[in-house]
């Protein structure tokens, strides 16, 4: 018998900023579709799951007894793989969950350690170039660095301890069973070495108030006008972010890790009786937020004494999940998928020497039927005429057993390929004319990603085009485990493609550089880590993180990645690009067009169907509201006829208002969970739980495709 192999499972697991205290868990099963385990269960995938009971939530559920926005946390497990003769995915070797307790070949496991070790570097990192993406750090170049008032230089270490917000690492085991990233808990930085729990007794700790002494900390309720702040001391008074979260095990010895408190921060240079501007959606100077990332590193221990180490994990917090089971067209792990198919050899049945396999067939439960179930999802949270409306239902509804030629999509003529470039065509139609080409979304707007509009990954084409040539079949014979298959929703339930820079990661998904050997026995889909040297931090407080993973850079990027380097190449702060990716023309891919299009319909609502509206006598859906409606959100700088422009409404006109408001918002669930004492349709999906009050404008009609913006004053939006 082999050695056992052990990985920590989801590889990525993802966290969410709330402003309460409590959080409920990450959700385990894939958005849209079926539970596993449960096929006659009329709720579908997606929704987080209640930390007590393991089951899925109420819509009650989502705030606490206060009315605040409760936290995502991410839960990790450690998952044994026996007898792996050669590498492959899915995984055919045996496997099992280790708790504490569980035998692994003949040893009882009676200790689970984990060290987690979160930080925020966007401050210090560099803008976000939407023209080049990835392109701006080939040969050896960098975009512009963010903050070149707080110094030139990105690797001086006094720039990056002022801008790094670095909580220090933590270690939870029998002994210890909880641990705050926090300004206070300085003594409990601790580290992992040889299985051994190792403390930190200096670690530089670092949080804004420590080192700017005037900050600017947005209140509820607050106007504009008056935002002038109070005078902060530095070192005296912990104000505005002082936590990144916290994280605990179960009695099963899991890992559960709750992130930050969805804050932003501003600090003032020269004049300190104004509000810090915030003037962009992704690249705003003098401001923080409490989103994070790390590394998840675990030993197990067993009776006799002796420890294994564990292929560890990664954690990523970020925004808040407005749609849950809202299923992506291009999901995060339809990117990373694509990446390990085509370039890091995953499936060589699939891909090999430098192409397809003609003669593979894929699954059409697995490949083809989540993105017609995408398809569909759509309408729950975007503006579409009647038509369109039909037609996404259309493509929801095709089985397995329908002939591809007689469907809706009349094979692929209506899918847009992932040409490269800038070319979004279909046979050198015209982007404004003919009929719409699928999905109805905005690409990467730079020459990386490379396209104006959101097309298939190639490998997802393959697949399309296999399927629209009867060469496929209706289910895969070989299941993922129940650890690979928390690897595959985590990242299923977040946003793909769009990558400007995105949502819950940006384009570095697609980086081969960012991820372990997975033939290693790591497994596919896990980031790599760069090791730290813990024991040589003296107590001079200088930074102990550097600059950090940098891609596209030959002499650093396969070093693996530092606390902070998965989420430092997003929007600063996240509120305002959240804020800004509703419906837009085709700016700034400068094709001059006026056709709209969507951001991130799955993880950004532009409109959405309201549960309180709900004919619940006739079993009728209400007209829709935006999401992000009321107070602040009229297009102030436009016309009062162009109120009305669906390129100017469903989002607040002031970035700021989103600092403060962001957890007023609601939640698009499907109604089988709505718990209000009324009766629903079980596949509607609408929303509840929004504050949003006041004056909204109301929706204009939707045309038929193309949606014409009229007025084009989108392109001058605040």
């Amino acid at each position: 018998m082999s050695k056992a192999i052990f990985r920590v499972h989801p590889a990525i697991g993802i966290a969410r900023v709330g402003n309460s205290e409590e959080f409920y868990l990450a959700p385990e099963s894939i958005a849209a579709l079926k539970q596993p385990n449960k096929p006659d269960d009329k709720t579908t995938g997606g929704l987080p799951l209640d930390p007590e009971s393991g089951e899925v939530i109420k819509s009650s559920q989502l705030r606490d007894k206060h009315g605040a926005f409760k936290r995502q946390a991410a839960r990790f497990r450690i998952f044994a793989y026996s007898d792996i003769d050669k590498p492959s995915y899915p995984e055919k070797a045996e496997n099992q969950e280790v708790t504490i307790g569980s035998v692994i070949q003949g040893k009882t496991v009676t200790d689970i350690k984990w060290c987690v070790h979160l930080a925020n570097k966007k401050a210090a990192w560099f803008v976000n170039d939407d023209d080049h993406g990835v392109v701006a750090y080939e040969n050896s170049n960098f975009p512009v660095l963010r903050n070149l008032a707080e110094g030139l230089d990105p690797y001086n270490e006094s720039r990056l301890r002022r801008l790094v917000i670095d909580a220090g690492p933590r270690v939870l085991d029998n002994e210890c069973r909880t641990a705050e990233f926090d300004s206070k808990s300085q003594k409990q930085a601790a580290y992992l070495q040889a299985g051994d729990k190792v403390s930190v007794e200096d670690y530089p700790v670092s949080f804004p108030f420590m080192h700017f002494d005037y900050l600017d900390v947005p209140e509820k309720g607050e106007k504009l006008s008056d935002c002038k702040g109070a005078r902060l001391q530095k070192n005296t008074t912990a104000t505005g972010i002082t936590s990144l979260g916290g994280m605990h095990t179960d009695e099963n010895g899991r890992l559960i890790v709750a992130g930050g408190y969805g804050k932003a921060v501003g600090w003032r240079l020269d004049n300190i009786d104004k509000p810090v501007p915030i003037d962009g959606p992704v690249n705003n100077d003098q401001w923080f937020d409490d989103t994070s990332d790390g590394p998840v590193t675990a030993v197990v221990e067993f009776e006799d004494g002796s420890t294994e180490e564990v292929f560890g994990g990664w954690v990523v917090v970020t925004d808040p999940s407005y749609a849950p089971q809202t299923l992506n067209v291009v999901s995060l792990f339809d990117e990373a998928y694509d990446t390990f198919v085509r370039k890091l050899n995953l499936q060589p049945e699939v891909f090999s020497g430098g192409k397809f396999n003609p003669d593979y067939k894929p699954a059409f439960d697995d490949h083809i039927k989540p993105i017609f179930k995408a398809t569909g999802q759509q309408l729950w949270n975007a503006y579409l005429p009647e038509i369109a409306v039909q037609a996404h239902k259309s493509v929801d509804s095709i089985k397995a057993s329908d002939d591809p030629d007689t469907t809706i999509l009349a094979g692929l003529a209506y899918i847009r390929q992932p040409n490269p470039g800038t070319e979004a065509t279909w046979r050198s139609q015209s982007i404004d004319e003919g009929a719409p080409l699928m999905p109805l979304s905005l690409g990467d707007s730079s020459a990386a990603g490379g396209k104006p509009f959101l097309t298939p990954t190639i490998t997802q084409y393959q697949f399309l085009h296999s399927w629209s040539n009867h060469q496929y079949v209706d289910t895969a014979k070989q299941k993922l485990g129940e650890g690979e298959y928390l690897d595959r929703a985590t990242l299923q339930n977040c946003l793909g493609g769009r990558f400007s820079p995105g949502i819950d990661m940006t384009w570095i998904i697609r980086e081969t550089a960012m991820y372990q050997d997975w033939q290693s026995g790591a497994g596919p889909f896990r980031i790599k880590h760069k090791p730290l040297n813990y024991a040589n931090i003296d107590n001079t407080h200088t930074a102990f993180l550097g600059l950090g993973w940098v891609p596209r850079h030959e002499a650093v990027e396969h070093l693996g990645l530092e606390p902070g380097d998965a989420t430092k190449f997003m929007a600063l702060p996240w509120h305002a690009d959240y804020n800004s990716c509703a419906i837009h023309q085709t700016s700034p891919n400068e094709l001059k067009s006026e056709t709209l299009y969507w951001s991130w319909p799955a993880q950004r609502p532009v409109t959405v169907y309201v549960a309180q509206d709900y004919d619940t006598e006739t079993q009728t859906l209400p007209p829709q509201r935006y999401s992000v409606r009321g107070t602040g959100t009229y297009p102030l700088e436009n016309t009062p006829s162009d109120k009305h422009d669906l390129a100017n409404a469903g989002r607040f006109w002031e970035y700021r208002d989103m600092l403060t408001k962001w957890d007023d918002i609601g939640v698009v669930v499907q109604a089988t969970i709505i718990d209000d004492n009324r009766s629903y349709e079980p596949d509607v999906y609408l929303e509840v739980e929004s504050r949003l009050t006041g004056d909204e404008p109301m929706l204009a009609p939707p045309k038929p495709w193309p949606l014409l913006a009229g007025s084009g004053s989108a392109t001058r939006k605040k």
